[in-house]
């Protein structure tokens, strides 16, 4: 069989809709399976916690000891 005689069978065997519809599966199944090896899971995203106002931390208070200078909070004394 020469090529002549060829080029019509395969033509009609490229042309039918049950290969054109089995290449179409196996395309669309290699591709989910390369998905599924691909897929990783996103992290969680952290959720955001409120910022609670909090009392005055004890190294703001110390500055003002620092500097010597009294406050009502710190009990009226001054350092010696």
């Amino acid at each position: 069989m020469n090529l002549a005689k060829m080029l019509p069978v395969i033509k009609a065997v490229l042309l039918n809709p049950y290969v054109i519809g089995a290449a179409v599966v196996v395309i669309l199944y290699c591709n989910f399976v390369s998905y599924i090896v691909r897929y990783k899971k996103k992290p969680p995203k952290p959720k955001h916690k409120k910022i609670v106002e909090a009392a005055p931390s004890p190294a703001k208070e110390g500055e003002n000891a620092e500097d010597g200078e009294a406050s009502a909070e710190d009990g009226g004394e001054a350092e010696a």
